[in-house]
C-alpha cells in the first residue's frame, strides 16, 4: 500500500478517526477528520421506505389479477405485461442511472426515483373511463419500474458514503431487503382490501367509466365495488409514494459534510473508466456473474411459483401466503444476517457460500419432492414440507443479497460502489428475464426446477474456489489506521495522497485468483 505525504507532522490517522456526530446536525469544519452523523439512519430509512413502495407498486396487479380482469377488463395478458413492465424498462433504464449516479452523485438519482414512483402512481389514480384510465396504469407501472434502477442501484454505494466499514452490510441489507419486503406485502395490500370476484360478474356489459356505482344490476354494482377498491389501493399507494418523494426533495443531502472512513474519502474511478476496469477484474466477474446466475433465476422462479406448485395441489392464495411469509422471513432474518457479517470481519465469502449451500440443499430437496423421486417421508410432497423449505430457500436468498452487492464493491474497488452495484442488478433482472422467456421453450413447467438447480450447483463451487476473501475497503481502512499514516484531506472528494488509485483497479492477478 502506498503511504499519504501529510502536510503536517502533528496530523496523524488518530485525529482522523470517525466521532459519532450525534449531537448536531450541523458538522466540524475541521479538515481531514472522518465523522458518522445520526441522521444517515434517517437517510437509511427513507431510501429504505422508497424501496418497499416501489416493490409493493410493481406487484400491484399479480395479486388481484382477477378482481383486476372484471373490474378494468384487463386480460390476463396485460397483467404479465403490467408484472413485466418492471425488468423490461429497468435492463434498458440502467445505463443512463449509472451516468447519473456516477456524474451526479445520489441526490439527483435517488430523488428523481422517488418523482418517478410518485408521478407513476398518480397517473393511475386519474378519474378517466377504464379503456383510457388502462394506458394510463400500464405508462404508471413504466415510470415504477424505471424508478427500480436508483432503488436497486444506490444501496452499495449509499453505505459507503453515509456508513462506517462496521455498520456498511447492515446499511445494505436495510436498503436493500426493504424492496423485496415491498414485493411481498403486495400479495398481502391487495387481497386485504380487494374482494375476489364472483363467477357472476364475468364476461358481463357495465359502465366504462371508472366512478359510476348506481346500478340496478347486482353484478354491475360489484363490478363498481371493485373498481373503487382497486381505486381506494391505488390511492393509498400514491399517497406513501408522495409522501416519501416529499421527504427525500426536502431534505436527502448528495453526501455527508465529511467521510466515514478512510476509503469512503478516497477518489473512484470515473464510469468510463470504471467499466474498462471492470472488464479485466476476474474476481469481481465471479461475484457478479454467480450472483446473477443464482438471485436473477430466483427472481424468475418466484415469478412463476403458482404454476410450479398446482402440481402439488397448492392453490393460488395458498401460494400467495406462501411468497409473502417467505419474503418477510427473508427480510427480517437477512437484515440479522447482515449485521452479524458486519461483525465478522472479512468473512463476506464464507457467509455468502454457505447461504448458497444452504440454498442448493434446500431446493435439490423441493425438486425431489416436486418430482416424487422418493416415495417415503420426508420425501413426499405435503403443504408442510413445502412451507419448510420456502422458508429456508427465502431466508437465504435474500440474506445472500447485501453480501453479493458488498462483495462486489470490494471486488471491484476502487471502481465506484455505484458502478459496481448497478452492473450487478442489471446483469440480475438480465438473467431473470433471460430464464422466464427460457420456460416457453419447455412445455414442462419443472423444466424451471431444472434451471434454477443447475444454476445453484454452478455457482457454488464457481464463488467457493474461484476467489480469495474479498475485503479491499475494510482491508485500506484497517491499514491505515494500524500504520497510523498521516493524511490531509483538502476536501471529501479526495485525500491528499500519493494513492494512485488506477494502480489499486480492482482486476485481479494471476495471484489473486485462483485458477
Amino acid at each position: 500500500m502506498n503511504t499519504c505525504d501529510a502536510n503536517s507532522e502533528e496530523e496523524r490517522l488518530t485525529s482522523s478517526s470517525c466521532e459519532d456526530e450525534s449531537s448536531s446536525l450541523l458538522p466540524s469544519e475541521k479538515s481531514g477528520k472522518c465523522k458518522i452523523y445520526w441522521y444517515r439512519w434517517y437517510i437509511c430509512f427513507v431510501f429504505a421506505f422508497l424501496g418497499l413502495a416501489q416493490g409493493a407498486v410493481w406487484n400491484t396487479w399479480s395479486p388481484i389479477d382477477d378482481s383486476a380482469e372484471v373490474a378494468l377488463g384487463f386480460t390476463p395478458e396485460e397483467i404479465t405485461m403490467l408484472t413485466n413492465w418492471g425488468p423490461i424498462t429497468f435492463i434498458i433504464s440502467m445505463p443512463f442511472y449509472m451516468w447519473l449516479l456516477d456524474n451526479k452523485g445520489l441526490r439527483p438519482t435517488v430523488v428523481s426515483g422517488a418523482f418517478l414512483v410518485a408521478l407513476g402512481t398518480a397517473l393511475r389514480c386519474l378519474p378517466l373511463d377504464v379503456h383510457i384510465l388502462k394506458y394510463f396504469i400500464h405508462a404508471g407501472q413504466i415510470l415504477n419500474g424505471i424508478s427500480g434502477c436508483p432503488v436497486m442501484a444506490v444501496p452499495a454505494l449509499m453505505s459507503n458514503v453515509w456508513f462506517p466499514p462496521e455498520q456498511r452490510i447492515t446499511a445494505t441489507g436495510i436498503t436493500t431487503l426493504f424492496n423485496y419486503f415491498g414485493t411481498g406485502a403486495a400479495f398481502i395490500i391487495g387481497p386485504l382490501f380487494v374482494q375476489q370476484p364472483s363467477n357472476n360478474t364475468r364476461n358481463i356489459s357495465c359502465s366504462t367509466h371508472v366512478t359510476n356505482f348506481v346500478s340496478n344490476n347486482g353484478s354491475c354494482q360489484e363490478v363498481y365495488a371493485l373498481r373503487s377498491q382497486i381505486k381506494h389501493v391505488m390511492y393509498m399507494e400514491f399517497g406513501v409514494s408522495a409522501a416519501i418523494f416529499i421527504s427525500m426533495f426536502i431534505f436527502f443531502p448528495n453526501k455527508p459534510p465529511s467521510p466515514p472512513s478512510i476509503s469512503a474519502s478516497l477518489d473512484r474511478l470515473n464510469l468510463k473508466e470504471g467499466l474498462i476496469a471492470l472488464k479485466s477484474n476476474a474476481r469481481y466477474w465471479v461475484v457478479a456473474v454467480t450472483s446473477a446466475m443464482v438471485l436473477g433465476t430466483w427472481g424468475g422462479w418466484t415469478g412463476v411459483m403458482p404454476l410450479l406448485f398446482s402440481p402439488l395441489g397448492i392453490s393460488q392464495n395458498t401460494s400467495d401466503l406462501m411468497g409473502f411469509v417467505t419474503t418477510l422471513a427473508g427480510c427480517a432474518i437477512g437484515m440479522v444476517i447482515g449485521w452479524l457479517t458486519d461483525r465478522l470481519k472479512g468473512r463476506m465469502k464464507l457467509v455468502l457460500v454457505i447461504l448458497f449451500t444452504v440454498c442448493l440443499l434446500a431446493f435439490a430437496y423441493f425438486v425431489i419432492l416436486a418430482n416424487k423421486w422418493l416415495k417415503f417421508p420426508p420425501f413426499v410432497a405435503h403443504e408442510a414440507e413445502v412451507w419448510v423449505v420456502l422458508v429456508v430457500l427465502g431466508i437465504a436468498m435474500n440474506a445472500a443479497v447485501p453480501l453479493t452487492m458488498e462483495m462486489s464493491a470490494d471486488a471491484a474497488y476502487p471502481i465506484s460502489e455505484g458502478t459496481s452495484a448497478s452492473f450487478v442488478v442489471w446483469l440480475m433482472n438480465v438473467l431473470s428475464f433471460v430464464f422466464l422467456l427460457g420456460l416457453n421453450v419447455s412445455s414442462n413447467p419443472l423444466f424451471a426446477n431444472y434451471i434454477l438447480l443447475a444454476c445453484l450447483v454452478l455457482a457454488v463451487p464457481i464463488l467457493a474456489f474461484g476467489i480469495k476473501e474479498v475485503n479491499q475497503r475494510l482491508q485500506l481502512d484497517k491499514q491505515v489506521k494500524d500504520d497510523e499514516s498521516e493524511i490531509s484531506s483538502t476536501s471529501y472528494g479526495s485525500v491528499d495522497c500519493n494513492v494512485n488509485t488506477k494502480r489499486m483497479i480492482a482486476g485481479a492477478t494471476s495471484e489473486e485468483v485462483i485458477a
